[in-house]
């Protein structure tokens, strides 16, 4: 679509291009973030934005106020890396052991790109917008860090927005959902004990490693019989650790782990059921046992009304063809947090490349022909931020 605002993006977008490879050839992982932070912020202060760095250790709130009075707008784009040695084989690949192979450079690429645009357009803006940079997604722990150190305060937003790369959706589509965008997910560990021994005299153990064994094969009825079957929850057990021999029982095993489920009420009957699963099952074979939540966060679910605003933003894009739901996720995202504080939406744009892997993958890479449609979205919200009823 072609009109005065997405001419404005159109002249970027060699620098769109150059912002992404940057900042890909640099990932840093969750609170560790201080190089991208700096780079952030150092563009933001020369855009003349007012800049609130060390949010959450590495976060960022950077507020434009507008020409004439009228709402707050947030946009949230996350801004961490992965432990993951890249494989891409890219020119501008990453080399220092991390990698964004989730797409965060491409939502700090269109956030900022955004945020240059409208400060050199600040008299046309009614209201404001704050632009939230946030470190450590990944381990859904940086939205609540930001959160404690007042970054909602700050913002002051009455609406938040933002959205997710994703190659599992055709280039160029955008997806907003009505209601539901990303599970509530949560890390666990489990922790068993007993009293190891020689694996010859199992009579004189208690053995921590079939307690642990019946812990997990237990849990997974939780989402078998006391989830609906129309409704979506997940339990995964992904690591298993304990024990030196084959020849030994051991002490003590460790087992971690996710849940995922789309809604509050099935969250809450899976978060409650794994205690006392956990530790029931262990008191029968006389192990002891402890669940503990290590991180998560909630469901991302947009407000209807800021999803229909979105929604025709996206059509006046793209197109009505490329616009319209979508099957929730089960990822975690705790763009959540905010969410839950103030109405939002979190779309999410198809970014899918042919012959590339899928998201959290050594080879996984973007299509960078989304990365003017999500900074045209977030351009064209600011400048309309009075259409949203």
């Amino acid at each position: 679509m072609s009109d005065e605002i997405s001419r404005l993006v159109g002249k970027r977008l060699d620098d769109i291009v150059s912002t992404r490879r940057y900042l890909h050839a640099r990932p840093e992982t969750g609170f560790e973030e201080a190089e991208t932070s700096a780079y952030i912020a150092s563009r933001l202060r020369a855009a003349g934005l007012e800049v609130h760095d060390g949010l959450g250790k590495t976060g960022i709130v950077a507020t434009l106020k507008g020409g004439k009075p009228g709402r707050t707008l947030a946009i949230r784009a996350d801004i961490d890396g992965l432990p993951v040695k890249e494989l891409t084989g890219l020119d501008f690949a990453s080399t220092n052991g991390r990698m964004h192979a989730c797409g965060h450079d491409g939502h700090i690429t269109m956030a900022l790109t955004a945020a240059e645009i409208l400060a050199a357009n600040a008299n046309q803006i009614a209201g404001n917008v704050s632009f939230i940079f946030q470190p450590a997604e990944e381990i859904v722990s940086g939205a609540l860090a930001m959160i404690d150190d007042g970054a909602m305060e700050i913002a002051n937003a009455d609406i938040v927005i933002g959205t997710h790369l994703w190659n599992q959706m055709p280039m160029g589509y955008v997806g907003v959902n009505q209601a539901t965008v990303f599970a509530a997910a949560d890390l666990f560990k489990i922790n068993v004990r007993g009293h190891g021994g020689h694996g010859a005299m199992p009579h004189l153990t208690v053995d921590p490693v079939v307690a642990a064994a019946n812990i997990i094969n237990a849990c997974q009825t939780v989402v078998a019989r006391e989830i609906s079957p129309q409704a979506m929850g997940v339990v995964t057990f992904g690591s298993v650790h304990g024990g030196s021999a084959g020849n030994v029982i051991a002490d003590e095993i460790e087992v971690h782990g996710t849940i995922r489920a789309y809604t509050p009420e099935n969250y809450r009957i899976i978060s409650d059921a794994m205690p006392r699963i956990v530790s029931n099952v262990a008191s029968a074979l006389r192990c002891e046992a402890t669940y503990t939540r290590l991180s998560g966060s909630p469901a991302v679910i947009n407000t209807p009304q800021v999803a229909n605003w979105v929604t025709g933003l996206a059509m006046q894009t793209v197109g009505e063809d490329s616009v319209g739901e979508y099957e929730p996720i089960s990822v975690g995202d705790d763009m959540a947090e905010f969410m839950n504080r103030v109405p939002g939406t979190y779309f999410i744009l198809g970014a899918s490349k042919n012959g590339t892997e899928g998201h959290h993958n050594a080879k996984f890479d973007f299509d960078e022909a989304c990365l003017p449609i999500g900074t045209e979205i977030f351009v064209r919200a600011v400048l309309d931020i009075e259409g949203m009823p």
